[in-house]
């Protein structure tokens, strides 16, 4: 019969093979990784340029003053309003159809960039030119499409 083991030598690496060992998976996991490690020293390095890697390493090292500062900063009165009212509007902002709305931007500096022209060269306009610029396709186009968006938002306030 087998004598039972009383002994267990662990068998000790060699810290030359095991920090080439390493290095060869640090080097490994890199050229794996290529295009994200350059995005990340890309990054950094624009951090440092603009002086925010400065900002942020003297921020994580003031850690408790600055959550300190942050508490009693947003403790104060008319904050927590101001966060729900951003709340709020990032809020309407998603429930925007985007798609819709880039036409609609476009038209509105169009019509900003004319508005413009018109305040540039002092022009009025009597309660005749409105009545003739009614039958100007332009404007009827957008008078309509005001009215459209008014009797949408009216049906809206129901």
């Amino acid at each position: 019969m087998a004598r039972p083991v009383t002994k267990i030598e662990r068998m000790t690496v060699d810290p030359d093979v095991q920090e080439a060992k390493e290095r060869e998976e640090v080097i490994a996991a890199l050229m794996e990784n290529k295009e994200a490690v350059l995005s990340v020293i890309t990054l950094v390095d624009k951090l440092q340029d603009r002086g925010i890697l400065d900002l942020l390493i003297a921020l994580f090292g003031q850690g408790d003053k600055v959550l300190s500062i942050a508490a009693r900063e947003l403790n104060k009165p008319g904050v927590a309003d101001t966060l729900d009212h951003l709340m709020n509007a990032a809020q309407m902002l998603g429930k925007l159809e985007i798609n819709k709305m880039k036409g609609l931007v476009d038209n509105v500096n169009a019509g900003i960039e004319e508005a413009e022209k018109r305040v540039e060269s002092g022009e009025t306009t009597s309660l005749f030119d409105l009545m003739k610029l009614l039958k100007d396709p332009d404007v009827n186009r957008a008078v309509t499409a005001s009215v459209g968006f008014l009797k949408g938002a009216g049906k809206g306030i129901k």
